[in-house]
């Protein structure tokens, strides 16, 4: 938990989803991310769960012999919001937010969809929205595979009733009361970039490109769902260069605020 920086003014509280690691320690959003540098002086409190590899951020059907059996969607509906709002150093003024980036975008657009009475916004970066495209279903096989799980413990069978319920997508109906910013780059790379990648394996600069370029289908997709319900008020910045990493995340976490600021701080 990142504190407020006014801890006498009421704050709300945003939770800050990390990508396919999802650390052990600390957050992502600290080890490799701008959460300091974008929050440090604002009245907020930070929420950044750890030990969340491979899970989606899901309720998982049955245990899995790799990762176990995650619960995070009740944990962090049921259990640890409540939990932190009792507290009365935190001063919650009320209002909630959720984001994240990469497999931390998918669950954190899926919660607040999925729970609107909860949240006031929600932010992904370089997320996939509908595991019943095939783009997302090859990410969500690319998540929770690379931690050696088996995605049919998580959601069972492809084509169940879990699977639809994940696919925002489909039904994006949950976020029309809420402030919703998304981003995706288009996979090309910038000279910025280029230097990133030359100590790596040829791979990763390839799975870089090939990942975003996923990615920005997906949330053009999400956009159009929108739209064609008559939703309007989200922020949709497609940035143009980029690939799927740190330098492009950290680059939308400020638009990420500025989008989302308003409706958590009135």
């Amino acid at each position: 938990i990142k504190k407020a920086a006014d801890p006498a003014a009421p704050a709300p509280m945003i939770y800050m989803l990390d990508g396919i690691g999802g650390s052990t320690t600390n957050s992502g959003w600290i080890n490799h991310g701008e959460a300091e540098r974008v929050f440090g002086g604002e009245n907020v409190t930070l929420v950044m769960p750890t030990q969340a590899a491979g899970s989606l951020y899901s309720d998982w059907e049955q245990d899995d012999p790799a990762l176990g059996r995650h619960m995070w969607e009740t944990f962090i509906t049921e259990e640890l919001a409540p939990a932190l709002e009792a507290e009365d150093e935190l001063n919650f003024n009320g209002k909630r937010g959720i984001g994240g980036l990469s497999m931390g975008a998918i669950g954190a657009v899926h919660i607040a969809n999925t729970n609107p009475e909860l949240f006031d916004a929600t932010f992904g970066i370089s997320g996939c929205y509908s595991p019943n495209d095939t783009v997302g279903r090859q990410m969500v096989n690319l998540v929770v595979g690379s931690r050696g799980g088996d995605v049919d413990n998580m959601w069972g069978p492809y084509g169940s009733d879990l699977w639809d319920f994940h696919d925002t997508t489909a039904n994006p109906e949950g976020l029309r009361g809420m402030a919703v910013y998304l981003s995706a780059a288009d996979g090309s790379f910038t000279e910025e970039d280029r230097a990133t990648y030359d100590d790596d394996p040829f791979f990763n600069m390839a799975a870089g490109a090939t990942l975003e370029r996923g990615v920005l289908h997906c949330t053009e997709q999400l956009d159009e769902s929108m739209r064609d319900l008559g939703m309007n008020h989200q922020v949709v910045d497609y940035k143009g260069p980029g690939v799927h990493n740190w330098d492009n995340y950290n680059e939308q976490l400020q638009p990420a605020w500025d989008a989302i600021k308003p409706a958590l701080l009135p």
